[in-house]
């Protein structure tokens, strides 16, 4: 699949960076802004869950969008294993079951020491 936007270019107003997609799979980037802390001096786990978000539906496009589809997430669900305070995130995601009307896909994001800071799964509508 070739991707509808360049890789290594921020996107959007949280900066998240493309970095690949094929075969079911998918990478970004985010790197960590202060202005995005919660209360608690760290990343708020609604950027996290953003980032794995995108790289999930992503995954799931780049099997889908060649044959003309499109998908949306139905459900996600995650597990913030640790806090981010700085630095950049990784988030990659793997389509595990691709049907005829639902996908199912799961990521985990790390931290620059490749410590994995949350796991995501997702389910995702496919639509004509």
């Amino acid at each position: 699949m070739t991707m509808k936007f360049q890789t290594g270019v921020p996107l959007g107003v949280l900066g998240f960076v493309p970095i690949s997609a094929a075969d079911g799979e998918a990478t970004w980037e985010y790197t960590v802004d202060p202005a995005h802390h919660n209360t608690n001096g760290v990343l708020h786990g609604g950027v996290l869950m953003a980032l794995l978000d995108t790289a999930m539906g992503q995954a799931v496009g780049a099997l889908v969008e060649p044959t003309g589809r499109f998908n949306a997430a139905a459900q996600l669900n995650i597990n913030f294993l640790a806090p981010v305070k700085s630095g950049l995130v990784r988030a990659q995601a793997k389509v595990k079951k691709l049907g005829k009307r639902l996908a199912v896909v799961e990521s985990e994001a790390t931290d620059e020491r490749g410590r994995v800071v949350a796991i995501a799964t997702s389910t995702h509508s496919l639509l004509p």
